[in-house]
């Protein structure tokens, strides 16, 4: 009998924190200051405007230490993370962050870092920023990143808001952005908050855009077209050099979508695709953390003629030259290695301006600038081969499994793979019910209803920190829910777990809010 990691252990009951409270319970004791409120010149009113002075104290939970422990430990069992599951999210590259970045990012300098410290006493931190633009400059082959963006759909609202400057200053007032069906659900959205209307462009069967296809769309109204390369699918856009072509003899820009550069990290250049703007998400491919709406980066990407429109600051590199004394900056050809000073500019008039009150989201630079010299040059390819070698693994066993599901079962995907729900329907079970027992074998369900063009769409990235091990437990997982389960344990599972089927429709519907 297969054995699966499952959910055997036991789950306390766990009361809210405030309703354990016992009044003058402490859970650690501060020496007494001695300074008393008659010592202070004048009432706090005098210090604090009235309207932000308490009436009454916070109703905040008075409990011991251990009772505090407990109750973040147990509650800490109740969830599945990439440290205790696999997770299989389709388009979203769930990977195991490795404990070495989160060591450097917690380093006493760095994490005690005040955001808005002069330039002049961060001189080693702005070159960790400097020399990380370079690097993801050499893997892309663009000119320059900003790590203004803190998120992917930032990161594409930032190239957009470019694109509609760089059209502003020519004159030209273009309002659409062509979208293909299989880019990621964030583009049309963003174009629209950046001024433009999206056209949307129907893949073909082959799960591609057609070169000849978006011709037709074509006109001196298009400011660019948003691709995603690998594309939703999983399936790479084999027409993206054409596709740039037509963009370029069209005066329009191709953006791509790099959320799934995963599958091309350290083997592509995207400027050899004719590429001008992308946005990397290093909470993607950088293994950095996901997690409670961030903490993210979308750093954007673009060619030499747009980098004067990249949102300010950022860090440039000056030194003094001996001959004349003046500063002479880093792109200069002569550039000076000595004396190197780094600062943070905003010398670009044409800059779509400011995104942060800071320069970036640093804790997850940190984390992604230590993953890349933890790899090194000639080991940074190996993540996007063993990333897409996993992927076509779970693809070709599970074609054996889910017969007749895969919408492209002709030839390889890249990070990932998508099937219907055909194979799984006809035994009564939907793909919903699929994804919540696939919690009781021990594993976070994969993407589900996503791409929404695929009728049922189950959606797996496996990436490439899983082993085949992992890989093999899952697919027996798939493999024996459909032979083996019925449609009245589908439909009431999970049924291991802390938390039981929880109506996800009605919870969106009548959201309660504690007071």
């Amino acid at each position: 009998m297969a054995k699966f990691p499952g959910i055997k252990g036991i789950f306390f009951d766990e009361d809210p924190l405030i309703e354990q409270s016992s009044k003058g319970v402490n859970g650690i004791g501060i020496p007494d200051c001695g300074l008393k409120k008659s010592d202070l010149r004048k009432d706090e009113s005098a210090y604090i405007d009235s309207k932000y002075i308490r009436k009454n104290p916070p109703g905040l939970p008075e409990v011991s230490e251990p009772t505090v422990v407990r109750h973040f430990t147990r509650l800490s069992g109740w969830n599945m993370c990439v440290d205790t599951v696999f997770y299989p999210l389709g388009s979203c590259t769930m990977k195991y962050n490795p404990k070495i970045n989160e060591k450097i990012a917690s380093l006493e300098n760095i994490k005690n870092l005040h955001p808005l410290t002069p330039a002049n006493l961060i001189q080693p931190v702005l070159k960790i920023v400097y020399d990380f633009n370079n690097i993801l400059c050499g893997l892309t082959g663009l000119a320059e990143f900003s790590f203004a963006p803190q998120a992917g759909a930032a990161g594409e609202f930032a190239g957009l808001k470019v694109i509609k400057k760089y059209f502003e200053l020519k004159g030209e007032n273009r309002k659409t952005i062509l979208v293909p069906d299989s880019s990621h659900g964030t583009n049309p959205a963003s174009s629209v908050l950046a001024g433009f209307t999206p056209v949307e462009i129907k893949t073909g069967k082959a799960g591609t855009l057609n070169a000849e296809e978006l011709k037709k769309f074509i006109s001196k109204d298009v400011a660019g077209i948003m691709i995603t390369n690998p594309n939703t699918f999983g399936v790479f856009e084999k027409d993206i050099k054409k596709i740039a072509e037509i963009m370029h003899k069209n005066g329009s820009f191709v953006y791509m979508d790099g959320a799934n550069f995963n599958a091309f990290l350290g083997n592509v250049k995207v400027s050899d695709m004719g590429i001008d703007l992308i946005q990397l998400n290093l909470h993607k491919t950088f293994s950095t953390p996901h997690g409670g709406g961030g903490p993210g980066s979308g750093a954007l990407g673009i060619v030499e003629s747009l980098r004067e429109f990249l949102p300010i600051p950022y860090v440039k590199k000056t030194a003094a030259d001996k001959n004349n004394g003046k500063n002479t900056s880093n792109y200069d050809k002569d550039f000076n290695a000595e004396n190197q000073v780094y600062e943070l500019s905003e010398d670009r008039k044409n800059s779509i301006g400011k995104m942060t009150p800071f320069l970036c989201n640093f804790a997850v630079l940190i984390r992604a600038y230590a993953y890349l010299l933890s790899l090194g040059r000639d080991n940074v390819g190996s993540v996007s081969e063993i990333a897409v070698l996993n992927a076509n693994y779970v693809k070709k066993k599970l074609d054996e499994i889910l017969s007749g599901s895969d919408p492209f079962e002709e030839g390889l995907c890249m990070h990932e793979c998508v099937f219907s729900d055909k194979a799984i329907e006809e035994g009564g079970i939907s793909t919903i019910e699929l994804a919540k027992l696939l919690i009781d074998y021990g594993f976070h369900p994969p993407t589900v209803y996503f791409p929404k063009n695929i009728h049922g769409a189950i959606m797996i990235e496996p990436t490439e920190t899983e082993s085949i091990r992992t890989l093999d437990n899952f697919i027996k997982a798939v493999k024996e829910i459909k032979l083996k389960t019925k449609k009245s344990r589908a439909a009431k599972s999970p049924q291991k777990t802390k938390v039981g089927r929880v109506n996800e429709v009605l919870a969106n519907k009548r959201p309660v809010f504690k007071s």
